[in-house]
């Protein structure tokens, strides 16, 4: 049987019939994700079958044709914070609940792959391998793939090193040696092996508290609604921009100073009048060089304590120039 004949078999008991599938329950690191989609019926593409048999060019080209064609579809993702809360499982059956529930067409009936149907899903039916059997789950595998690998690739600009861009947050031989050496980030899934088993080391290096504590606030002020834009920004003579944002129209400089648990000085000590200047200096000329004439922009410094590296204690101090 095919995938469309496995649909059209499943249709006969109404007429909106939805696919479901989630991508990311595997990776050490980012969200889990989860889409719905409903066709009308009679619609097919040879292009769509399981996603995890497609190349990223097949499923690019599918996800196009999906969202042009598919009468409705939603996807929603879940974060680390509630993956660690729920655990794995709860936290895809949430993203499979939230995705159907934003769907525009309340569908007849629910084919979700797996062997476990969200309770909060009405009329939902637990296909095992569905997105090797029906065409809707395979779709649904599609959309919830590339919106995730999507959102991989914008979370390695923020917190480079790990290889995101290619592994997606999965456990590979380079993302462990990431990990080992750089540690792990704020969106890396803290009760997963190898992330929960990571020992910080006695003696850690100045470079390895201080890309630690700038991870942990960019995270932080990302949190916060800021937009990400680049970080460790080099402008010459004029220095370093640790990390830059956007808050609406409003650019954000933030200077980030991290504490080490054998540190005893204030860090606020070293955002000095000098140091305040040297900042502007380099924010101006960054602004120059990307052709920005008018523009609004705060310096902000973020202080990290490493009182736990599992836990970061942040104090976010804004407009340090006034």
């Amino acid at each position: 049987m095919d995938l469309i004949d496995f649909d059209r078999k499943a249709r006969s008991t109404g007429k909106w019939l939805c696919g479901v599938d989630e991508a990311g329950r595997g990776p050490i690191a980012g969200p889990v994700t989860a889409a719905a989609v409903i066709f009308e019926e009679g619609q097919e593409n040879e292009l769509i079958r399981d996603s995890k048999k497609m190349t990223e060019k097949q499923r690019e080209a599918a996800y196009e044709w999906i969202i042009q064609n598919a009468r409705a579809y939603a996807i929603q993702s879940v974060g680390v914070q509630q993956i660690k809360e729920k655990n794995i499982l709860g936290a895809t059956l949430q993203a499979m609940e939230q995705a159907v529930g934003q769907l525009s067409i309340q569908p007849d009936l629910v084919l979700i792959d797996g062997s476990v149907a969200p309770s909060g899903i009405l009329n939902g039916r637990a296909v095992v391998d569905g997105d090797a059997k029906s065409f809707s789950i395979a779709a649904a595998s599609i959309l919830a793939k590339v919106t995730r690998d999507r959102i991989m690739v914008k979370w390695d600009k923020v917190f480079p090193g790990y290889g995101w861009k290619k592994n997606r947050g999965y456990g590979t031989a380079e993302h462990l040696k990431a990990i080992n050496n750089l540690w792990p980030t704020p969106l890396h899934r803290s009760d997963f092996a190898p992330v929960r088993d990571f020992q910080y080391p006695a003696s850690p290096t100045k470079q390895q508290i201080g890309f630690w504590g700038e991870n942990q606030a960019a995270y932080y002020m990302i949190r916060k609604g800021a937009r990400f834009i680049d970080r460790n920004i080099h402008v010459g003579k004029w220095g370093e921009i640790d990390i830059l944002l956007k808050m609406g129209e409003l650019y954000i400089v933030a200077e980030v100073k991290t504490r080490g648990p054998r540190d005893r000085y204030d860090p606020m000590e070293w955002y000095t009048k000098r140091k305040i200047n040297h900042i502007l200096d380099a924010t101006e000329h960054w602004f120059r060089i990307a052709g920005i004439a008018e523009y609004e922009v705060r310096i902000d410094a973020i202080v990290v304590y490493a009182d736990q590296w599992r836990k970061a204690r942040i104090e976010h101090f804004e407009d340090i120039v006034h």
